[in-house]
């Protein structure tokens, strides 16, 4: 957001991050009706995601496991 609000192009700036420009302007829109995120609730939002993704990663390597066992004894 901060590329844009400095007047970098949208494209631009969605070709740099690998995302739509429909994305940008959906964030623009949130954005601009206030809903405004602090520093502290991004970086709460970043730990709790980092936090899931641990946990489904060691889910999947769970599962991982599970198939071998199972794969085994036929």
């Amino acid at each position: 957001m901060r590329l844009v609000a400095n007047g970098e192009p949208i494209m631009a700036v969605a070709r740099k991050m690998g995302i739509s420009d429909s994305l940008i302007h959906a964030w623009r829109k949130t954005n601009d009706k206030g809903e405004k995120k602090t520093d502290q609730s991004l970086q709460q939002e970043v730990d709790s995601l980092r936090k899931q993704l641990r946990q489904s990663e060691m889910e999947r390597e769970i599962l991982k496991k599970a198939v071998a066992i199972f794969s085994r004894q036929t």
